[in-house]
């Protein structure tokens, strides 16, 4: 008996946990759901859009970010590689043409772990997408450019995303990995799987 009610109580924990989430955006961004296709023309400017991806994800093998420290930004990045447990979101825009801008910020519900900003680190970060959505693997230039800033404090991205290729179609796109957090239930549930377990003894 012992044993299956802590069984359960790890399961109603388990149960309740968190699915992370983008909690709000302001400034030159909407929030959607994941589109089709992660690239023009199914996304349009001038608006950036964000995008929950694959939440509660295990990365056992690591995966190269460009961004571990939290605070951090693209100016002075932290290269490294992350292992854990994370929750995976999208931030994307098409100038059309460029040059183009958007500005904003993008709040989570856990804290930022690390971001993928460059070409290189979005491509191999694409297992973390969303299902059903196809994401531009291997296309030169959809990394941010050089005028392009982001900066990470606690769970807030802020961004600053120019298309600098004048006259052209320019995209500019960031992957957002964030620690999960317990559902506001989870500890609860948890706490009444311990206390049934007390009253049995």
């Amino acid at each position: 008996m012992k044993t299956t009610l802590i069984a359960t109580g790890i399961a109603l924990s388990m149960a309740a946990a968190s699915q992370g989430a983008i909690v709000s955006v302001s400034g030159q961004v909407t929030q959607i759901a994941p589109p089709t296709n992660a690239n023009f023309p199914t996304l349009l400017g001038p608006l950036a859009q964000a995008w929950d991806e694959q939440q509660a994800v295990t990365v056992s093998a690591g995966l190269f970010a460009d961004i571990t420290a939290n605070p951090g930004s693209s100016g002075s990045p932290t290269p490294g590689v992350v292992f854990g447990n994370f929750n995976s979101h999208f931030l994307h825009i098409s100038s059309v043409p460029a040059p183009g801008f958007a500005g904003g910020l993008v709040t989570f519900d856990g804290p930022i772990v690390a971001v993928m900003f460059n070409d290189t680190t979005l491509d191999l970060s694409d297992t973390l997408g969303a299902f059903g959505t196809t994401y531009p693997t291997g296309l030169v230039g959809r990394g941010i450019g050089g005028q392009s800033n982001l900066a990470v404090l606690g769970n807030t991205l802020r961004f600053s995303l120019f298309g600098s290729a004048t006259g052209a179609l320019d995209i500019e796109q960031v992957r957002v990995l964030t620690q999960p957090v317990p559902a506001p239930g989870a500890l609860a549930l948890g706490g009444l799987g311990l206390i049934a377990l007390r009253r049995r003894r």
